[in-house]
């Protein structure tokens, strides 16, 4: 048995054998795998478990031609997982078990405690991506076919995020929040990002959004595994983006602030001055 920390979590195979949870943990065939699954049901990047916010574990599958249920249920996106849920890959079944008891139950004093400590202000580019029209989607194709075109999209996604120097800090069922922190060539990765994400949606398999914000963040205090906490009114501003440009029908929306930072790399078209919930002042936004 490992010896498991107060914040860890593991997964239980059908022998009661505990495979530790430690940070984000990619579940597949390839040897690259945290967890590796030897049999030809098992894609070589079949899904993962990623660690986000207070002890949040979610279930996140990479568009396998054979998918991933959670008790008894294909998952059709990242799917939050709770003590005691059962996973089903191909002939292989385990329990997730956690000692995280969530962050609704967080002590005050841990809190205040890891805040002082770890919690620091920093520039970073924000950008929440989310599938437009999912229940259209789901009307439009079939069980088997909706997980393998939501799953392949989160890959596709994350892999073009990582691979210019950006991190899905949060999944959130039909879309994502990612971030940068800004240094000098930062805001080339982010133009680049956005390129590879544009031809993405001209597929339109599916049709998604992407809104991007420049702004100081809080990065630290508590937090478990990799992904770090997030916070600070910047990450409040780029949801209510998100929700204005669903009203306007913008799929690509910047920030006057991200704007000026991307300069020539984006073609910004403006859209007006609009005053955000929670926010007094109209800010001007962007399409491109």
């Amino acid at each position: 048995m490992p010896n498991l920390s107060p914040s860890a979590a593991w997964l239980e195979n059908a022998s009661h054998e505990q495979i530790p949870i430690q940070g984000s943990c990619s579940i597949g065939r390839s040897p690259s795998n945290q967890v590796i699954l030897t049999n030809d049901k098992i894609s070589r990047r079949h899904a993962m478990i990623q660690v986000q916010r207070e002890g949040e574990y979610w279930l996140v599958d990479f568009g396998s031609r054979n998918g991933t249920y959670l008790n008894g249920k294909r998952i059709m996106h990242p799917t939050r997982l709770y003590q005691g849920d059962r996973l089903t890959t191909g002939p292989f079944e385990f329990v997730f078990r956690t000692s995280q008891p969530g962050a609704e139950n967080l002590s005050a004093t841990s809190m205040v405690g890891a805040t002082i400590a770890d919690v620091r202000t920093l520039q970073c580019w924000l950008l929440v991506a989310d599938i437009i029209g999912s229940t259209q989607l789901l009307r439009s194709l079939s069980l088997d076919e909706l997980p393998m075109v939501t799953g392949r999209w989160v890959a596709e996604c994350k892999a073009t995020i990582e691979t210019h120097g950006g991190r899905i800090n949060q999944f959130m069922g039909d879309g994502f929040f990612a971030y940068w922190r800004d240094y000098e060539g930062t805001p080339g990765n982010v133009g680049k990002a956005l390129q590879v994400l544009g031809q993405m949606q001209e597929q339109g398999r599916p049709a998604f959004r992407v809104v991007v914000h420049y702004g100081a963040v809080a990065l630290g205090g508590f937090s478990v595994g990799e992904e770090e906490r997030i916070s600070g009114s910047e990450v409040h501003f780029v949801f209510r983006m998100e929700k204005l440009a669903g009203k306007l029908g913008e799929i690509r929306f910047l920030s006057q602030p991200a704007r000026e930072r991307l300069g020539a790399l984006v073609q910004g078209r403006d859209v007006g001055q609009h005053v955000l919930p929670g926010f007094e002042s109209a800010v001007t936004m962007y399409g491109f």
